[in-house]
């Protein structure tokens, strides 16, 4: 494990502000093409749990992954119509290079989001990102994606969007 070069570092942050954008303006099928057929979505309770041991928020494999894609682009989850006004903000970019040719980002992301649907609430998501990458070809592919909210251990809203 090791630090990346500058350039390396300013690769990878384009590519996450890139992922965060396809999520924030529901361009579905372009933010599924990013992730590794090993891929894990997980959003823990808390910060050290482990999956295997404790409820999660989220904990989807590849599979789980596409399904809720599908299902976000059937146009008849209604808990997403209209769809959420949502943008990101990322900050505190943190690389290292990992085994396998895998790099590690973390960062702190703020996002708001206004759900026009039937409640029209104003909500603020919060907390620390961690993702796992390689290389594709000249951009990168997501291994996995660790969400660490803020309020994890409190109730929440639904999550019928992608954090």
């Amino acid at each position: 494990m090791g630090q990346v070069s500058h350039d390396v570092a300013h690769e990878l942050e384009h590519f996450i502000v890139h992922e965060a954008k396809l999520a924030d303006e529901s361009k579905y099928q372009e933010w599924e093409d990013l992730w590794a057929d090993d891929a894990v979505y997980w959003v823990p309770a808390k910060e050290d749990d482990d999956p295997a041991q404790k409820v999660s928020i989220l904990y989807d494999n590849r599979t789980r992954l596409a399904t809720r894609i599908r299902q976000l682009k059937t146009g008849y989850r209604y808990s997403q119509l209209p769809v959420s006004g949502m943008r990101r903000v990322i900050s505190n970019f943190e690389y290292s290079e990992q085994a396998e040719g895998r790099y590690q980002i973390e960062a702190n992301f703020f996002l708001p989001e206004f759900s026009i649907q039937s409640v029209r609430d104003f909500r603020i998501w919060s907390g620390r990102v961690t993702y796992l990458v390689s290389r594709r070809g000249d951009s990168f592919q997501i291994h996995m994606k660790k969400i660490v909210l803020v309020n994890g251990t409190e109730p929440i809203p639904t999550l019928s969007f992608l954090l």
